[in-house]
């Protein structure tokens, strides 16, 4: 019976956390980075609805080819309603990777903004690195020497550290 209580206390504080976020203390790695496998493998075959399916959950996490995946979802606007703000916010998260070329991506979609966007790309980007970033969720990143699982020739391997993070929903519309 006390395992009941336990669990039903958990579920109860669970539900009252809302704003779109849920504390976790752990989840399974190998998982996470399956469903980014496979999210970046149905973005290849133009399955954008399985991608985001898949991606949402480890693009929230922190794994930085999730993320850079997703942001060119909402840039081009497949199976995501197009916001170039959003894209921007997952591209600016993503390359905490540091990849030279989503670097560059980055520096050229942002340089021909204007000062307007350039505002509120900013704000977005600092908001998704608070939420989805590797400092907040405890990751770290590194680019792969292995051939497998690439997008683009390039695979970032993120392994999670010990603790508990806060998993925030991902937006699919931007909030007015």
């Amino acid at each position: 019976m006390s395992r009941y209580l336990l669990f039903t206390a958990i579920m109860g504080v669970g539900l009252l956390s809302g704003c779109g976020s849920t504390p976790i203390n752990l989840y399974d790695d190998t998982t996470m980075k399956k469903h980014e496998y496979n999210g970046i493998k149905a973005y290849k075959k133009g399955d954008f609805k399985q991608a985001f399916m898949y991606l949402k959950d480890p693009a929230a996490l922190g794994y930085k080819s999730a993320q850079y995946t997703l942001a060119f979802m909402f840039l081009k606007g497949q199976f995501l309603e197009q916001s170039t703000n959003m894209g921007m916010g997952w591209l600016g998260v993503a390359k905490e990777a540091g990849v030279e070329s989503w670097q560059a991506q980055y520096n050229t979609f942002y340089n021909a903004a204007t000062d307007a966007q350039k505002q509120q790309i900013d704000e977005t980007v600092a908001l998704y690195i608070s939420q989805y970033g590797s400092k907040a969720q405890k990751m770290t990143c590194r680019r792969s020497t292995t051939p497998r699982r690439t997008f683009g020739e390039i695979k970032i391997d993120c392994n999670k550290h010990e603790g508990t993070v806060t998993k925030y929903d991902v937006q699919i519309k931007e909030q007015y």
